[in-house]
């Protein structure tokens, strides 16, 4: 997606699916620091409404890297040269479709495209900047509260409301109802339907000053052994995706996005992922540029990984290594780019008994800029 896209908005739906697995909370080294979508001072742009977010991708059973991963954190501030797939970059696995049994086979093997890179842009930390408390409670009805209290002094900061429905009995029943809400008047909303056990239908909206800031429709179906995608958003563009496993551990892929008022900036590109055990190496290639990414598990707590971007258009790469240092009881996430970027998350889990305690630390070191910043974050579910 390019860098400049129309749908690009100042407010994100990221935190949306994060709520529907707060009613089972589980400890925040699995989860990114709910201040990150809101204060994120390495993000040079607003981040757009999330294709990624609505998927159904199930975790594989098998191999860690043969879908997306089994956690909840977001996948880290990619697409600055506009190379690979739509939502690719920030796509994660739904935490409303982890169970395997609940979609075809093909939800693990091969998975949706827009999560094709996701084993290593998982790896990147999601540094924000200021403090942030969220607190989320759950009640004896299907009904999950939020608050979230931000402050920073370079991004805009308040108090925001999130509210969510979900049947508690079934992690995976459909449909849904998620909405976030500001003071400001500001509102995200989103609905996920399931017309049948092996499609997903998905609305975004993003309401702001009265009127519809952005609208965002996806729809998701699994077949025996291949998936395909129909992303639409602000009447701007629509994105055509296909991924098809091959083989145990090859799945080749198209996307095709047309803009209707800039015809230009409309791609095509292939797609290809060869995942093992403990390897993960995935490509896209296409008249906009080339994302090449490579995962490794070291070893059962330490991964690594490896990206390039390379923007044809712009003329411009960037290239990442990070890498994940996680135990049961805290996560470490830290990364250095071409930029000059460095930044690093520390998130650990505090425990207690009828309100579950989390604490994220973050930092980032500007070296082209000589800045440096802080974050701190804590969370709390009350069961």
């Amino acid at each position: 997606m390019d860098a400049n896209d129309p749908s690009t908005t100042f407010f994100s739906p990221k935190p949306f699916s994060k709520l529907l697995k707060m009613v089972l909370f589980e400890t925040i080294h699995a989860k990114s620091n709910p201040c990150s979508q809101s204060n994120s001072p390495r993000k040079d742009r607003p981040i757009p409404p999330c294709a990624g977010d609505a998927g159904g991708d199930a975790p594989s059973p098998k191999s860690k890297y043969s879908g997306v991963p089994d956690s909840k954190s977001t996948a880290g501030d990619r697409g600055k040269t506009g190379a690979g797939v739509s939502g690719s970059r920030i796509g994660r696995v739904c935490d409303g479709e982890k169970d395997p049994d609940a979609l075809p086979a093909s939800a693990t093997h091969p998975g949706l495209l827009r999560y094709i890179h996701n084993a290593a842009r998982y790896r990147l930390p999601q540094c924000f900047e200021g403090a942030c408390i969220s607190v989320k409670q759950s009640s004896n009805s299907n009904w999950v509260m939020g608050h979230s209290l931000s402050f920073s002094s370079v991004s805009p900061g308040g108090y925001k409301v999130l509210l969510s429905y979900v049947d508690k009995s079934k992690p995976v029943a459909l449909p849904y109802f998620v909405m976030e809400a500001a003071p400001g008047g500001q509102m995200s909303c989103e609905m996920r339907v399931g017309p049948t056990q092996g499609t997903r239908a998905t609305i975004v909206a993003q309401i702001a000053e009265a009127e519809f800031y952005s609208f965002e429709s996806i729809f998701d179906a699994y077949f025996n052994n291949f998936t395909a995608s129909v992303i639409a958003v602000n009447r701007e563009f629509i994105a055509l995706h296909y991924l098809q496993a091959v083989s145990e551990r090859l799945s080749l892929g198209a996307e095709i996005v047309a803009r209707g008022q800039a015809s230009e900036l409309s791609s095509a590109s292939g797609a290809g992922r060869w995942a093992t055990e403990n390897h993960s190496l995935s490509a896209t290639l296409g008249n906009r540029g080339l994302d090449l990414c490579y995962a490794r598990a070291i070893k059962p707590f330490l991964t690594v990984a490896a990206m390039l971007e390379v923007g044809f258009a712009i003329r411009r790469s960037v290239a990442t290594m990070a890498y994940e240092w996680r135990t049961e009881k805290w996560t470490v996430r830290g990364s250095a780019d071409s930029d000059g970027l460095v930044g690093a998350t520390l998130q650990r889990a505090l425990g207690g008994k009828r309100a579950q305690l989390a604490c994220a630390i973050s930092a980032l070191l500007n070296h082209p800029n000589d800045k440096f910043r802080l974050g701190f974050g804590v969370t709390a579910a009350i069961m």
